[in-house]
């Protein structure tokens, strides 16, 4: 029964992985874990997921499929441990992330540093809202603020 339920998850998975729309994920890492109870798939070790033009980079990216839907899409990634972000030529490094796929958002957190060109910004959290262009960064709690250095040449 469990290897079935194995087997089910990783088709399901494969499924929403390869489907045939420019929304698909690739995922990949040294080794893969799913838990049928929780709804996720855990990318252990050199995880890397791809959306688009879109990669993430991490020690550790859980996909989490959405329990609300018969055909078991993922709706988030989950990203632990030297986590790195790169799209349109920015690079945005921090310690973990969560990717909403619904809503196409990054919320980035811990030691962000955000590269473009030479300009540097750095701060605590990052949330990038790919739908509207908008992107905020945010400093700590403590006397910590967002600092930026922007080329001008």
């Amino acid at each position: 029964m469990k290897l079935f339920n194995l087997v089910f998850l990783l088709h399901l998975l494969i499924q929403s992985l390869y489907c045939e729309n420019n929304k698909s994920i690739e995922i990949t890492a040294d080794t893969m874990e799913w838990d049928n109870k929780q709804g996720q798939a855990v990318a252990l070790g050199n995880a890397k997921a791809i959306k688009g033009n879109t990669i993430i980079k991490a020690d550790k990216i859980i996909a989490v499929l959405d329990s609300n839907n018969e055909e078991k899409k993922i709706k988030k990634l989950l990203a632990n441990g030297n986590v790195e972000l790169t799209k349109d030529g920015q690079v945005a490094n921090s310690i973990k992330a969560v990717y909403h796929l619904d809503q196409d958002k990054v919320i980035m957190i811990g030691s962000v540093k955000l590269i473009r060109d030479a300009n540097i910004i750095k701060g605590e959290k990052l949330i990038i809202d790919f739908q509207t262009g908008l992107s905020k960064m945010v400093g700590s709690n403590s006397k910590e603020k967002v600092k930026m250095k922007y080329s001008t040449d």
